[in-house]
């Protein structure tokens, strides 16, 4: 069991791996049913945060599922459900990145950089060091690899900060034009590899940041019934498809399925309106690097102990995704105080970002105009 422990900690997952600070975005207003756009600087938006908090809640079930399929074997139902979801799950979280992009890079070089350094590189290296030394795998190669390789669970952090690296100096380049040549090169790249995985990702990434400048168009276009008709079609072909056992994760020749996954989402999200379990969403959408970073760490744990004591089996699978929604979710509260010292350096850089108390406040259930915020 240890050294399934250490393998699933260490793998990353995947294909191939088990106008200046103002500008119109996805922000949506939902007035006699209606749903309009409306410009904003500096603000987030409430629904981003709560597709964001839903994509980190099914990467918790997936590796839930995933570590528990390792202990004990199959878990039908569930592993059903990851696998039709599985195209999905990134893409959205990338896309979702990449509408903050604009705002973003309107920053200065200086502060754009050392936001990212602070929210994005110190978590990622210090928490894969933290997975590394779990695992027992502290070598200096494993280390090195951090850098240039990303050996952990993390690859999603290591390949946000390759996509940010790149947008600054691109920044007067077309994003959906980065995002086609991203695409392209997902097309011919090797199967299964990293690189192809890395290429797919950056052309949902800059197609989001393409979406928030274009919001009028993307709303125009899902809110016609029979685009949303033809893009939840799709979504589910590609969906199922992946179940039934076809490659699709990553490849560029199912992008179209993805696409259709995003306009479901971006068109039901806005419609949800202020509510109890929206504002849960919202925040671990808004504290998704806590999720993230800290998830994995507990279930593994939880699983280890009651596969020692003999009792491992598919009815702990309630107990794992409470571990590992709940112990993020107390961190991030804390997190969320910023009155200790100790637990906001295990997710940003203080030296170089300092972030204010966020305030919370309830959008009227007609008018929704949440906050944007980037790193």
């Amino acid at each position: 069991m240890d050294a399934c422990v250490n393998s699933f900690l260490r793998r990353p997952s995947g294909a191939g791996w088990p106008p200046k600070n103002r500008y119109a975005c996805l922000q949506w207003d939902l007035d006699a049913g209606e749903a309009t756009i409306s410009s904003t600087e500096g603000t987030r938006i409430g629904w981003l945060d709560s597709l964001r908090g839903v994509a980190i809640l099914l990467v918790v079930v997936l590796h839930a599922g995933e570590a528990l399929r390792v202990a004990v074997g199959p878990i039908p139902g569930l592993d059903q459900a990851n696998l039709f979801l599985e195209p999905f799950r990134m893409p959205v979280l990338m896309f979702l990145s990449g509408i903050l992009l604009p705002q973003s890079v309107a920053k200065p070089g200086r502060e754009y950089f050392a936001g990212k350094v602070s929210m994005v590189a110190w978590p990622y290296l210090l928490w894969s060091v933290i997975i590394l030394a779990a695992s027992g795998d502290l070598g200096a190669g494993r280390l090195a690899g951090i850098l240039y390789l990303s050996p952990t669970y993390l690859w999603y952090l290591w390949f946000i900060l390759v996509f940010y690296a790149l947008a600054y100096p691109l920044r007067r380049v077309p994003p959906l034009a980065i995002a086609g040549v991203g695409l392209a090169l997902s097309l011919v790249l090797p199967d299964a590899s990293r690189p192809e995985t890395l290429a797919f990702l950056a052309a949902f990434f800059f197609f989001g940041a393409w979406c928030a400048r274009h919001a009028r168009l993307v709303e125009r276009t899902i809110g016609r019934p029979w685009v949303l008709a033809l893009a939840a079609a799709s979504a589910v072909t590609v969906g199922v498809l992946n179940v039934a056992g076809r490659d699709v994760l990553y490849r560029g020749e199912f992008v179209w399925g993805v696409v259709g996954a995003l306009g479901v989402v971006c068109w039901i999200f806005p419609r949800l309106g202020p509510n109890r379990a929206t504002a849960v969403l919202e925040f671990v959408g808004r504290y998704s690097i806590v999720f993230y970073v800290v998830h994995l760490g507990p279930i593994m744990v939880t699983l280890a102990l009651a596969d020692a004591v003999g009792v491992a089996g598919t009815w702990l699978l309630p107990v794992l995704l409470v571990v590992g929604a709940g112990v993020p979710l107390g961190l991030a509260w804390v997190y969320s105080t910023r009155e200790h010292a100790s637990v906001n350096l295990l997710f940003e850089l203080p030296a170089l970002k300092r972030r204010p108390v966020a305030t919370e406040s309830r959008a009227r259930p007609s008018r929704v105009r949440k906050g944007l915020r980037s790193g």
